[in-house]
C-alpha cells in the first residue's frame, strides 16, 4: 500500500509516500517538528487524515 504525505514548508509543496501506516505517521510528526504546516496523511483509497485524526488512523489499521 501506499501512503501519501503532503505538508506546506518556506519552500513550497512537499510530497512523500510511505509503505505503511507507522512510516507515514512517523514520517508525518517529522514533518510538523521541522515547522511544516497542512500536512495530511492520504490513505490508499483516499481518505484524508489531519494531524488532530493521526490517531483514528492508527487505531484504524492497529498500527
Amino acid at each position: 500500500m501506499r501512503f501519501l504525505i503532503t505538508a506546506q514548508d518556506t519552500a513550497g509543496s512537499v510530497t512523500l509516500n510511505r509503505e505503511s501506516v507507522p512510516a507515514a505517521l512517523k514520517k508525518a510528526r517529522e514533518l510538523i517538528s521541522d515547522g511544516c504546516w497542512d500536512v495530511e496523511i492520504a490513505t490508499p483509497d483516499g481518505t484524508i487524515y489531519r494531524p488532530a485524526q493521526f490517531d483514528a488512523l492508527k487505531e484504524r489499521v492497529g498500527a
